[in-house]
């Protein structure tokens, strides 16, 4: 009987420190400083898009900031459904109002965006996995473009 319960003490203590190790591993191998060299394709395409589309990019990126949850929803939403527009997006969120205006003024920087998370899924995810990575990535990565340095 003792030696039954030393060795479920010794389990659980394994399980404890296995865990902890996982968590550890997992938060410190992604952080969202290393975000551009984890995915540098993406994260050029991405700049590519800032570029071509700074007013869309600076609306969206601080539309992040102050809405982590609906922006993250919305590029797994994209994601997820690879046939559907931007309009589909709004016409089945209409009490997103603010980021349908976003959505609609700004359509062909929106649709590019779109085309940005399907052709980088797993480096969309892994921004979005943070709370305001995207406008993390406007204040740090595309500052220049966007003129968000400030914010």
């Amino acid at each position: 009987m003792k030696n039954r319960t030393l060795f479920k003490i010794r389990q659980l203590f394994f399980v404890a420190i296995a865990a902890a190790f996982f968590s550890f591993g997992c938060a410190s191998t992604l952080p969202l400083e290393n975000w551009s060299n984890n995915h540098p394709d993406a994260s050029k395409a991405l700049g590519e898009w800032v570029q071509s589309h700074k007013p869309a990019a600076h609306t969206l990126f601080e539309w992040d900031g102050n809405h982590p949850d609906r922006s993250k929803e919305f590029v797994n939403w994209t994601i997820n459904h690879p046939n559907l527009e931007v309009k589909a997006f709004v016409a089945l969120h209409p009490g997103w109002p603010e980021l349908n205006e976003i959505l609609i003024s700004h359509l062909p920087g929106s649709v590019s965006f779109m085309e940005w998370c399907r052709k980088y899924p797993q480096a969309a995810k892994d921004l979005m996995k943070h709370q305001g990575g995207l406008q993390w990535a406007g204040n740090h990565l595309y500052a220049e473009q966007t003129n968000m340095k400030d914010q």
